[in-house]
């Protein structure tokens, strides 16, 4: 079976956000990732929706009721219901993901995930957000966490480019460094 692709879901789903409602694009990117969440929470859902056995009028029943739960509206109601025609619903995590990354992208913006040994204030966290903006080029929007086994120092990722400035990051290529010299 071939790779799923995300992005021809994502980019369509985008197409019509910006035609319709342009000014809605994070709130339809907050309501994708809440029906991933979901899905993730509860496996079953996404179970049923992708039995062949279980009649459409049964998944349609289902996928309504939940989406009612997590009270999505309109054009990510309509958008779901086909990419679960297409038997989609699996993907829904990536369609998600891919989503949000093309909402950034069409905002100038990129995301950033930034580890600490400790918890980062607020003006840390802030000169640390406009020293990456500037060398991006674009808004970052950071995720930040406090990781205590990178010993000292930071890791930041950036896409997919990762720069590990940490003190376990060191130790572990000056342990590279010796096992290669040993080698």
């Amino acid at each position: 079976m071939g790779r799923f692709r995300a992005i021809p879901y994502a980019k369509a789903l985008l197409a019509v956000v910006e035609d319709q409602a342009a000014d809605r694009k994070e709130v339809v990117a907050d309501e994708l990732d809440r029906v991933a969440a979901a899905f993730a929470a509860v496996p079953e859902f996404e179970r049923v929706l992708v039995t062949p056995t279980i009649p459409v009028d049964a998944k349609t029943a289902i996928l309504n009721s939940v989406l009612d739960e997590l009270e999505i509206e309109e054009p990510v109601r309509r958008f779901l219901h086909v990419v679960q025609h297409h038997y989609r619903m699996q993907h829904i995590a990536d369609i998600a993901d891919t989503y949000r990354k093309l909402v950034d992208q069409s905002l100038g913006r990129t995301r950033a995930r930034v580890e600490t040994v400790v918890p980062l204030d607020e003006p840390e966290r802030r000169r640390l957000v406009d020293a990456v903006s500037a060398v991006e080029g674009a808004t970052v929007v950071a995720d930040f966490q406090a990781r205590p086994e990178l010993l000292g120092g930071f890791r930041l990722q950036v896409g997919s480019r990762v720069f590990d400035g940490s003190l376990a990051g060191e130790l572990d290529r000056l342990s590279q460094e010796i096992k290669v010299e040993q080698g």
